[in-house]
Parts: C-alpha cells; structure tokens; sequence
C-alpha cells in the first residue's frame, strides 16, 4: 500500500514539473586573501582588504530538460583555460552540457588578475603562489554556485524591460579638431573636442518571479568599472553597489547578477564637466534606472532554452620589424621603467602576438534565448559600443542583452572605423581590422537560428 502511494505520489510531482519553465539562482563568495596579485593596471598589485566582496552569481534556467546557465564573476573577465575547466567540473557535477554554460566577468579593475598567457603574466606576477592558489580554485568555485543554483530550480515567470541611465556613461575616446588621431581619458573636453563614437544608455532588466515574489534578475548596462581606482583593496566596484540596491529595494531574498554590456571604449569620467562620480553614486544612479523601469515589465512568452555557440578563426594583427625590436627593447627595462599605460598596453600586444602567430585567435560567440521577446549573447572580450548598438539594432529578439568579457577575451575589440583613429584600445587589439564586425555578424546568425528554433 505504501509503496503504491509514494509510486503515485511521485508520478503526480513529475507530471506536476513536465512543462515548467523553472530558474534557480545562487552566489558564491570568491573574495581573494591578502597579497593576491590583482588586474586591471600594467603593475603588480597585492590585494590588501576588501572594501566589498566578490561573487561567482549564477542563474540556472530549465524547462523539460534543458539547461542553460549565465554565471557572471566580479572580476575583470574571464580566461578560456579557467572556463573550459569549470564547464568540465559544471558537466560532471551538474550534468549540465558545458556549451550550454555561459561565463563572463564584471569587468571590475578591482579584483584578481588570471593568466593571460602573455608579457602581463610577469608584470602581475599572476603566476606567484597567491596567484595560482586564486585560479586554480575560480573553477570550483563556479560549479559551486552552478550547483546550488540548480537545486533551487523552481516555476517562474518571466519578464522584461528596458530602463535608461542617461548622463552616467561617456565615450572615454575623444576626437580633436585637426588632429588625426583620437584622444584618451582627457581630464576635459576643450571646445575643439567632440566624443569619438555614442554611448549606450540602456538598462537591460531581466525578472524572474516565483509566487509574485523576485528570485532573481539579470541587469545589463555598458560601462567600465572603474571608479574605485587603482589601490589594493577588493571591490566589485559600482556593479556591486548596483545589485545590492536592486535586491534590496525589490526583494530581499532576489540573486541581482549584472552583465557588463559593450563597454570597451565606454568609462564614467564626466569630459564635458571633468567631475568623477565615485561608486556609491554610478550604482545608485543605475538602480534608480530599475526602479523607474520596474513598472514596465513586460511579461516574456518562454520556451525551452536554445543555445547556439561558433568558435570564430580571427586573424592577428602584423607588425614591421621595427615595430617588434622596439617592443623588444621597451621590454628590456619595463621592470625598471615607468613608460605610461599606453606604450606598455602596446609592447605588451606586440610581444605577445609575435609569439602566438601560429596559434588560431579563436573567439567563441554564444547566444542563449528562453523566450520570444528576449535573448542572451556572450561576446569574447572588450567589445566597442558601436558594435554592441549595431547588434542591438539588427536582432531580431525585441530585447537582446549582451555580455562581453565571456567565455574568455581576446582584448580589445574595436569597430572598423575606430581603427585608423589609433591610442590605447587600438594598439591592444590582438585582432585584425574588421574582426568586431566579424563577430557581430556571427552572434547575428545564432540569434536567427535560435529565434526560429532550429
């Protein structure tokens, strides 16, 4: 009799969850100890406190079967050795397809350096013992918060809108009257001086509800986290700020998980006014960008997750031979020198391709929809605002969220037209001219595919 009750008992649950769009959301705390060399400088940084923490955030979304994952770090990105690692671990811990897991960091100047494989491995020193400790530990901590986000899956709904946080937000490259080449980060603008390229204002909000009561939400915005500077203590920096707001203004209990839209030429310093907003106020201004948006949820029609993901072959930029001895002998005495950020982002570059000339620069785009309204794209490094809007522009999702610094970074990424305009993003870029368009028409092409539901 017992055993003809719970038999029953059981097929009425799994009958009860066939059809349910469910989620699940979890943190992890990833704060680093003491002395752990940070990112985001040309210099070796220790870290020495922590001003907030950090988090692995996930959310699991499910629905008869399928799996799709969003993961972000607050950390300044992500490298491909450490995501193939945690969706190997997030496979055989979770039985979740590693393809279907996207990973992408904050892009906060606050937090841990990862091994790039280059000169800033040495400059970082990354590979020390605190180092090696951090990353060998990033992947487990990843499945981690894969797994406990996955053992909350319950039914929601789903909704989204689009809020704006204008006056926030500036085109960090800025063109001079007569002047060839773009400028960088000026301290203000002169009359002579217009903003290189836009900015994007929108606030992507993504909601999922359980029992009328938030769970979780996705925010999206596009702008660098740079604001608490260059010292030694750990923050998440203003998206930290940003999500504690929305979830306790929201839901106490909701996992707030930001994604750093296209933000590779985009910073927070004010050229017109020359003012600097600090942390407390970028996050508040962004939370108060939800709060007016809130009201406009719209409810999503879901469906069961569709996941499409291309490794894109990009070719490597060329340089003269001079460009490279040059590059060799700045090298030489980088340790004992300061030659400015700029120079050093450039050796740094040239050294590096030089030495992976013969490697493939492989830069994987994702796309991952759940709904008719909405969708999810993970770019692989600091992608140019340009490229974003345009993405933005041409999807044929109503809303379409986009993550950049995901499932590793190949660096900067720059639209065509920002090439010949040269400075700091343009001799970082790894890639060839006419890669970011590149990679645009690819997450272009999955969006369709999964809007049709091939």
């Amino acid at each position: 009799m017992f055993l003809r009750t719970l038999a029953s008992l059981l097929v009425v649950t799994s009958a009860s969850l066939a059809g349910e769009f469910r989620v699940g959301a979890a943190r992890v705390d990833i704060t680093p100890k003491d002395g752990t060399p940070l990112g985001g400088f040309y210099k070796f940084r220790g870290s020495a406190g922590v001003l907030d923490p950090l988090y692995a955030k996930t959310i699991v979304i499910e629905k008869d079967g399928v799996h799709a994952v969003i993961v972000v770090l607050d950390l300044s990105g992500t490298v491909r050795p450490i995501v193939a690692e945690a969706r190997k671990l997030i496979q055989e811990q979770c039985g979740i397809e590693g393809d279907h897991v996207m990973i992408s960091g904050t892009h906060t100047h606050s937090g841990p350096q990862q091994p790039r494989g280059s000169m800033m491995d040495e400059i970082t020193k990354v590979n020390s013992p605190a180092g090696v400790s951090y990353t060998g530990m990033l992947p487990v901590w990843i499945a981690e918060s894969v797994k406990q986000a996955k053992a909350k899956l319950m039914p929601v709904t789903a909704s989204s809108t689009l809020g704006r946080a204008e006056g926030i937000s500036f085109n960090r490259r800025i063109l001079r009257e007569g002047q060839p080449e773009a400028i960088w980060q000026p301290q203000k603008l002169t009359p002579k001086d217009r903003p290189a390229g836009p900015v994007d204002p929108e606030v992507g909000v993504l909601v999922f509800e359980a029992a009328g009561k938030p769970v979780a939400s996705l925010l999206n915005f596009a702008m660098h986290p740079t604001s608490v500077g260059g010292g030694v203590k750990i923050s998440a920096d203003y998206p930290g700020v940003f999500t504690k707001l929305v979830s306790e203004r929201h839901g106490a209990e909701m996992i707030s998980v930001f994604a750093n839209g296209c933000c590779g030429n985009i910073n927070h310093n004010d050229y017109i006014t020359g003012k600097r907003r600090s942390t407390l106020e970028l996050g508040t201004a962004l939370a108060d960008a939800v709060d007016a948006a809130w009201g406009n949820l719209q409810p999503l029609t879901t469906f069961q997750p569709r996941i499409r993901s291309e490794q894109v072959v990009l070719k490597r930029r060329c340089f003269t031979e001079e460009q490279i001895a040059k590059a060799k002998d700045m090298a030489a005495n980088m340790f004992t020198k300061n030659f400015g950020t700029v120079p050093m982002a450039e050796t740094v570059c040239i050294l590096e391709t030089v030495a992976k000339q013969n490697e493939p620069l492989l830069a994987e785009v994702q796309v991952i929809a759940f709904s008719e309204e909405l969708a999810v794209v993970a770019l692989p490094g600091e992608i140019f605002v340009e490229l974003g809007l345009a993405l933005k522009k041409a999807s044929p999702f109503k809303h379409t969220l986009i993550a950049e610094l995901a499932n590793g970074s190949i660096g900067y990424v720059p639209n065509r037209e920002a090439f010949p305009q040269g400075n700091y993003e343009i001799v970082s870029a790894r890639n060839e001219i006419g890669s970011g368009e590149k990679l645009i028409e690819t997450a272009l092409k999955l969006l369709g595919e999964v809007k049709k539901g091939k």
